[in-house]
């Protein structure tokens, strides 16, 4: 059959194997086909009305960051005026670490709190950084080189993308603003 329905030539196959086919089994396939094809047209609608609210956001200049993440990012924050500092930002963010030093041992933790929509957006922002820019790739491959794992050194990157989206962020309301 197909590898997956969200292809719109697997979708039309998928469409022409069912009309020979009779019996409710068909029938319900043909259902969920119909509501796969809705459901597209209504992605493709809010993907659009999304990309004219965040056109022009600083946000967008970031590598990683595209249309869906630059929108989850300013949706989950808010008013970013509300945020005394970066690290305000990163705890919110879930990606400040916290202190877990006993003793002689100094050691950070992982924050598995805060927003987890706002961690999930860094994670993609950095995971296409270290696989596909330049500086986060170095920057990867000298958190790596420090001793730090795979999963450490994203871990870092993400802290160090909080700085720069916790900026554009406030350079997006000003520009908002200074078209008010």
């Amino acid at each position: 059959m197909a590898a997956n329905l969200t292809a719109v030539r697997h979708q039309r196959m998928v469409g022409r194997l069912l009309r020979r086919r009779d019996g409710v089994q068909a029938e319900l396939a043909r259902a969920r086909l119909a509501r796969l094809r809705r459901l597209a047209t209504e992605i493709g609608e809010l993907t659009d009305r999304l990309t004219e609210r965040v056109a022009g956001h600083p946000l967008l200049t970031l590598p990683g960051v595209g249309v869906l993440v630059a929108a989850k990012l300013i949706g989950e924050t808010g008013d970013i005026g509300r945020f005394r500092s970066t690290d305000a930002f990163a705890a919110l963010a879930g990606v400040a670490p916290i202190p877990a030093s006993s003793g002689q041992t100094q050691h950070l933790r992982l924050n598995r709190g805060g927003n987890r929509q706002l961690n999930r957006a860094l994670y993609m922002i950095a995971l296409v950084q270290a696989s596909h820019d330049g500086a986060g790739r170095d920057y990867i491959a000298k958190k790596r080189a420090e001793g730090k794992t795979g999963r450490d050194a994203i871990r870092a990157l993400k802290r160090q993308l909080v700085r720069t989206v916790f900026r554009l962020l406030q350079e997006g309301t000003r520009s908002l603003a200074a078209a008010a």
